[in-house]
């Protein structure tokens, strides 16, 4: 690293406690905004949701007063459509009035805009077999409307007959673009949502998504915050991805006053926080702002510093190429000064000793060729094994002996040297591979003699003598493994000649002259 990179690097840990602090005070600011705006948000929804209560409560008490009307219990299509047409003209609020009989098949249809054929049937809901079961209102689950294609709630109440007991219902729809219109002119942070979840957290409205589809309503089920402030009834704040878009956001979840219903209000994080991030980049700037200007100052300090450093380099590296004294001349009046000095030193000491290096390398070499030169005229064989009884080299005599004409066959395994050479006692029985000359050194032992058969490649069964010891450094440990082998079948083979000639010249003489022993002297006679 240059000086340059150092002096700014010390400046830049100079400043890093600031950095810190201004991280430590952002990170503490961020969490107590976080709250700030959850318990804000909390407070919303708690409002929203009290509002929520009275818009049910509303379409409950008009779908009473629709109950009531003697027309209902006619409960006859002609009467009936007309009349809630004309009465959904006069409540903009609600999408739509439908009269139910007590099967759940459409009796009256009140909405202009759709056909009333054919008729609905809707006796599989379970909010109208609740409100058959119970004679009370009902305020559905979200649900889709089925003509609509549209998200929205139902409110179901009964119309009872003279005997008090309902013989049909009439049901008052309100679409979820509606729902959200009602909040359309509140007091809402930018990209600030409002939502509307029932029991089973399926989305009624959100005021995100104006046309809700039913398939859409259904991606909040899995809001463990929304879970349980529907089963809790407690209010929850909760940092949550938001399905519908994917971004993080801020939410709070309030239970709907006397209804299993919750509602949901919701910001993006990055929205809420950005004033938070403004003023940390207002501040990082200064901070950069900072870091320049120490910046320059370390530029100049280095400046001053870098003409004899770079001095000391540039002779380093001219000692480097083989410049015996490579001149420095530094007058700074400072560590620099004693350092180029001591530098000029250190080139003579180097000079010196390379003089001497070189005189003990060229020694060291006359003596490796010379003791190669002695090696190679040696006529035993000599081989050299590692640890793992892998041979890694040889002489002329040993490649002679193995019938090899380069290193490449040597590094074979001790069953390979085995089954190739035939290596056997000089009794003939096979040799194991512990009982080898070099596992025999390896393993620390020292012998002289021992005695073997091997079959060369050519097909020559020869008889070897060998000679081993392992080869230790300086601390005692076995690292090679040496032996020398001697080949003595021509000596065998002779001395057995000279054995067999001197019996059949003692047999021949015993012969001719029967009272000579084997030695040739006469044996005296007795008797």
């Amino acid at each position: 690293m240059r000086i340059h990179a150092k002096l700014l690097m010390a400046f830049i840990i100079v400043l890093l406690p600031v950095l810190v602090l201004l991280i430590a005070s952002f990170l503490s600011d961020l969490r107590r905004t976080e709250k700030t705006i959850l318990e804000t948000q909390a407070m919303t929804a708690r409002s929203v949701s009290v509002q929520i209560a009275e818009t049910f409560d509303n379409a409950i008490g008009f779908g009473w007063a629709v109950a009531q009307d003697p027309l209902m219990q006619t409960m006859d299509p002609r009467v009936l459509d007309p009349h809630l047409q004309e009465m959904v003209k006069h409540y903009p609020l609600y999408d739509s009035i439908a009269v139910y009989d007590a099967k759940g098949s459409n009796r009256g249809w009140g909405d202009p805009n759709q056909p009333a054929t054919p008729r609905l049937h809707i006796g599989d809901r379970e909010y109208f077999r609740k409100v058959m079961e119970t004679n009370a209102p009902v305020i559905s689950k979200a649900l889709e409307l089925k003509r609509l294609k549209h998200t929205g709630v139902v409110a179901s109440i009964p119309i009872r007959g003279p005997e008090g007991r309902p013989i049909g219902v009439v049901n008052i729809m309100i679409r979820s673009d509606q729902l959200a219109h009602r909040f359309v002119d509140a007091h809402l942070q930018p990209m600030q949502t409002i939502f509307l979840a029932d029991s089973n957290s399926r989305l009624a409205f959100h005021t995100g998504a104006s046309h809700l589809s039913y398939q859409q309503s259904g991606t909040f089920t899995h809001l463990d915050a929304l879970q349980k402030a529907l089963t809790e009834l407690s209010p929850q704040a909760a940092q949550f991805t938001n399905p519908l878009t994917g971004g993080e956001n801020l939410g709070a979840f309030a239970p709907v006053p006397r209804y299993p219903w919750a509602v949901g209000i919701s910001i993006p994080r990055d929205v809420a926080l950005a004033p938070l991030f403004a003023r940390l980049r207002l501040q990082l700037g200064a901070f950069a702002g900072i870091l320049l200007l120490n910046s320059l100052l370390a530029l100049k300090l280095a400046r001053s510093y870098a003409r004899p450093v770079q001095q000391l380099q540039a002779a380093a590296q001219a000692l480097t190429h083989g410049e015996r004294e490579p001149p420095v001349d530094i007058h700074t009046g400072d560590e620099l000064e004693e350092l180029g000095s001591a530098f000029r030193g250190m080139a003579a000491e180097v000079a010196r000793r390379e003089v001497e290096v070189k005189a003990l390398y060229k020694e060291a070499e006359e003596q490796a060729l010379q003791l190669a030169a002695i090696i190679a005229s040696v006529p035993d064989a000599i081989f050299l094994a590692s640890l793992d009884g892998r041979v890694i080299g040889t002489n002329p005599a040993g490649f002679r002996l193995l019938g090899l004409r380069g290193t490449s066959g040597l590094n074979m395994s001790l069953p390979e040297y085995l089954q190739r050479y035939d290596i056997r006692h000089p009794a003939g029985q096979p040799m194991e591979a512990k009982e080898l000359p070099i596992v025999r050194a390896l393993a620390g032992e020292t012998f002289t003699g021992a005695k073997m058969r091997l079959r060369s490649l050519d097909g020559r069964e020869l008889l070897l003598s060998s000679n081993g010891a392992p080869v230790r450094d300086a601390a005692g440990q076995t690292i090679l493994g040496l032996i020398v082998i001697r080949d003595i079948t021509r000596r065998r083979q002779e001395a057995e000649a000279f054995q067999a000639s001197t019996k059949r010249l003692d047999q021949e003489q015993h012969a001719e002259h029967p009272g000579l022993n084997l030695g040739g002297y006469p044996v005296p006679r007795t008797g």
